[in-house]
């Protein structure tokens, strides 16, 4: 017979809990009591205050109402509300490259991470706090940029990076020591080829004399207009300068992002593909391409037509009048891209499959119909 007994099992599992209470405080749920919501609220108390050296605010908290001709459904939202963003230069800290979660005195600081749902949703990183820590003796502020999915990276994490890389100059950056090629790419493209010599690479937890840790907000859905204006400034002005000028309306590209490589590909798609073909569509494969590549084909695109997933992030960087035709499988909508299209002043239409994870024919069809 192999692996535990039972008996042995439950001693290992209360042995583990005394091991997190110890270190992290109490635990309600999944969730250490001593998680710190924000630091700004936080900062009256003592052994709180002694960490922080500054806050410096980086976007203006503000109400985005989109005003949208066409007649839309409840589940696509044209209305959100953005609080202020900060960044922290917290003294004495300790932080993770895997996650970016960021904590003081054991006490994890929610912000670093967006919020305790998303702490909680995203993959089990309370055993961080646990981890072997190195010690970072740098003279500089130290940022993290982790490898979150490509969505929440390009949309999240570099424009958080961005926010320190302008506000603290001489900041180095800490990744982990086997990141995706997207997050290389792109701060190669955003920072430039020499940045990376001041990287750090880490496979453990870091703590350092002077951590900025950015403010990640608990909706990540929405993105911050003001978000969007920065990434075009310093990321897309480098790849596709103001003088690129677009082609007239009817030369410009028009593109399906396919997901033939993804695991979470619809049924039906290869057919689908080929009708798009017929009709002008080229095929992209978004995981084929350079970050810098990906940023010049939805600059030229006129046209994007895609089912939900990470390749219609590269809308940020489309240009108006631009047509969105996002395909959803049935019981599975989120208005993330709506949102973004709404941003950017795209006409944007969707279609919903009634045949579950299947682009069937009456799918197909709306979407032929919705780029004639």
């Amino acid at each position: 017979m192999t692996g535990l007994s039972e008996s042995a099992a439950k001693r290992r599992k209360q042995l583990l809990r005394f091991i997190s209470t110890d270190l992290l405080g109490p635990i309600a749920g999944k969730m250490p009591k001593s998680c710190i919501e924000s630091l700004e609220k936080a900062s009256f108390h003592a052994n709180i205050s002694r960490h922080i050296l500054d806050i410096v605010p980086v976007t203006e908290a503000r109400i985005v109402k989109h005003e949208v001709a066409a007649k839309l459904p409840p589940f696509l939202r044209t209305e959100a509300v953005f609080g202020k963003r900060n960044l922290y230069l917290l003294h004495n800290a300790t932080v993770s490259p895997l996650s970016g979660m960021a904590w003081i005195e054991n006490r994890v600081i929610e912000e670093s991470v967006g919020s305790l749902r998303r702490i909680m949703d995203w993959g089990d990183v309370l055993h961080e706090p646990m981890l072997p820590v190195t010690e970072l003796r740098v003279p500089q502020p130290v940022v993290v940029c982790h490898p979150a999915s490509y969505y929440h990276w390009l949309l999240e994490v570099l424009p958080n990076v961005l926010f320190a890389v302008t506000t603290f100059p001489d900041v180095r950056i800490v990744l982990p020591e086997h990141s995706p090629r997207y997050v290389l790419d792109g701060l190669a493209t955003a920072l430039g080829p020499e940045a990376a010599r001041d990287f750090i690479f880490s496979s453990t937890p870091v703590r350092v004399d002077r951590l900025v840790v950015p403010q990640y907000h608990a909706q990540p859905e929405f993105t911050d207009p003001q978000v969007l204006e920065l990434l075009r400034s310093a990321v897309k002005a480098k790849v596709a300068p103001s003088q690129h000028r677009l082609g007239t309306p009817g030369s410009r590209s028009r593109i399906y992002i396919s997901r033939g490589k993804s695991r979470r590909r619809l049924a039906g798609e290869a057919e689908l593909e080929e009708r798009l073909r017929q009709a002008g569509f080229s095929i992209l494969h978004c995981e084929a391409l350079s970050f810098a590549e990906q940023v010049r084909a939805f600059h030229e695109a006129e046209v994007v037509v895609g089912s939900h997933g990470a390749g219609l992030s590269n809308l940020v960087w489309c240009e108006p009048p631009c047509r969105v035709v996002e395909i959803f499988p049935k019981n599975y909508i989120l208005d993330c891209f709506a949102w973004l299209s709404f941003s950017r002043g795209f006409d944007y239409r969707y279609v919903i499959c009634d045949t579950g994870h299947k682009i069937d024919q009456l799918a197909m069809d709306a979407v032929l119909a919705l780029v004639q």
